[in-house]
């Protein structure tokens, strides 16, 4: 612990380090993608799980062009993040918080602390408000669209 204590900045994950939320995304991708059939739900969900790192703009393009093989209407695909984002928000705000992030906060009270995620912006903004975490993170919360390479190197700069 008390080597946390040399560091001026810490740069937190969302899901999975924040939030207990792995398993929520998930499965969101699976039931938005299901009206379109089963195995294309399948796809979805394990192109999601062998790409983690990628936003969810990204996985729907690929599932549109990929996966059902359709030329990608702006309708449709707004559609499929609308759903997406609606489970996925109504799941955030109910899951586990990790425990003693508070306590964290309180002993490197002198760090700046950061989220970077792949999740969407407005939607961990918008969680964190609710679940009255945000005021935890002093230098931001910071999601997609950017990816969180783009994200950092711009708040380093």
């Amino acid at each position: 612990m008390s080597d946390l204590l040399k560091y001026n900045t810490l740069i937190f994950d969302c899901d999975g380090v924040i939030l207990n939320s792995n398993n929520i995304k998930s499965k969101a991708f699976y039931d938005v993608a299901l009206p379109y059939g089963v195995k294309a739900a399948e796809e979805l969900y394990t192109y999601h799980i062998k790409n983690n790192g990628i936003s969810r703009y990204e996985k729907f393009r690929y599932f549109l062009t990929n996966i059902i093989c359709k030329k990608i209407e702006s309708d449709e695909l707004e559609h499929l993040l609308n759903n997406f984002s609606k489970k996925v928000v109504s799941e955030l705000l109910l899951c586990e918080i990790t425990s003693n992030l508070k306590a964290l906060r309180l002993i490197t009270k002198n760090t700046k602390w950061f989220v970077v995620s792949g999740g969407d912006q407005n939607e961990l903004e918008h969680v964190f408000q609710e679940r009255q975490i945000e005021y935890l993170f002093d230098g931001g919360i910071f999601g997609s669209p950017d990816d969180k390479n783009k994200i950092i190197k711009r708040e380093i700069q």
